[in-house]
């Protein structure tokens, strides 16, 4: 029976690489076609700069920060200190540098895939999204946009979005750095899980609410806009076909060549954060960078559900 299902895993893997490599393909000859003919692959909408400031970002940040910390609290109170401390020895050669996710889901628990689901596939990719792109890179382009008017040389060294773009991108990179680490307690993964989706939906609700109340920030400004809902669906679903494959394979080579204590996650991020940054700066809507965020962290969970 195991083999017969390991053996369905297998298959299902090949298909899916083929399918991913085949459309991989498609997209970039669609994508060179467009550069030979001289259009635009993702025609620039242009939108006023957006009117939060650095204090409302620190705000939101702040609110963010306090909402982690009240996890982390919560689970010493309810789960007590033996369940969330880390083991004081253990062995270098038994760390693993796997994200909770994954390790969550090696355990064959129906309720913890649920949780990674809802977490890393729903609620992580639009709360990301939402403060890295609509927050973060939105307000570094309304600064630029002022400082580039008094400081040409700004102009010639970051043009368009580029500053902003991968700023954005190095941030969203490092804070996905991780090396080996010893395995916790399952029940204080789930706690923490389960906690920073709570957390994320909480700070996504009030940093939304501080912005329109505080700045006045229309829909438009934070990235919304239905008329174009299915549009933007296509293009992320088109970006999820060109970046899959070449992201999946970097990862895999930097797993070949860096140490087994340090995971090769950043580097492909990076680069998926490059095309996130540049498919908002070029529309300014939130979807079409949520729709390619779920697609790849959805391929992920299904990629570690078959591996397990």
């Amino acid at each position: 029976m195991y083999a017969v299902a390991s053996q369905l895993s297998w298959n299902l893997l090949a298909s899916a690489v083929m399918f991913a490599v085949s459309a991989c393909v498609a997209v970039w000859a669609w994508i060179a076609a467009r550069l030979w003919q001289r259009q635009a692959i993702v025609p620039y909408q242009p939108r006023r700069p957006v009117p939060w400031r650095a204090i409302d970002l620190a705000v939101a940040a702040a609110c963010y920060v306090v909402l982690q910390s009240g996890i982390i609290a919560s689970a010493v109170v309810f789960l007590g200190p033996e369940a969330t401390r880390a083991p004081a020895i253990y062995d270098a050669t038994g760390a693993k540098t796997e994200h909770v996710v994954a390790q969550l889901m090696s355990e064959g628990n129906v309720w913890a895939l649920l949780l990674c689901v809802v977490s890393a596939a729903i609620v992580a990719p639009i709360s990301e999204e939402f403060f890295f792109r609509v927050l973060l890179q939105g307000g570094l382009e309304a600064w630029q946009h002022r400082w580039r008017r008094q400081m040409p040389t700004l102009r010639r060294l970051f043009p368009g979005g580029l500053g902003p773009i991968m700023f954005t991108s190095l941030l969203f990179a490092r804070l996905h750095f991780r090396v080996a680490a010893p395995q916790f307690n399952v029940r204080f993964l789930m706690f923490l899980l389960a906690g920073d989706a709570v957390a994320r939906v909480l700070a996504l609700a009030f940093a939304v609410g501080w912005m329109r109340w505080r700045v006045g920030a229309t829909a438009a400004d934070l990235g919304w806009a239905p008329g174009n809902l299915l549009g933007d669906v296509k293009l992320g679903l088109a970006a999820f076909a060109a970046v899959a494959a070449p992201v999946y394979a970097a990862q895999a080579g930097l797993r070949c060549v860096l140490p087994e204590c340090i995971a090769p996650d950043p580097l492909p991020l990076f680069f998926l954060a490059l095309v996130l940054g540049t498919l908002y700066y070029r529309t300014h809507r939130i979807v079409p960078s949520v729709v390619l965020h779920v697609a790849l962290n959805g391929t992920s969970l299904m990629l570690a559900w078959l591996g397990s």
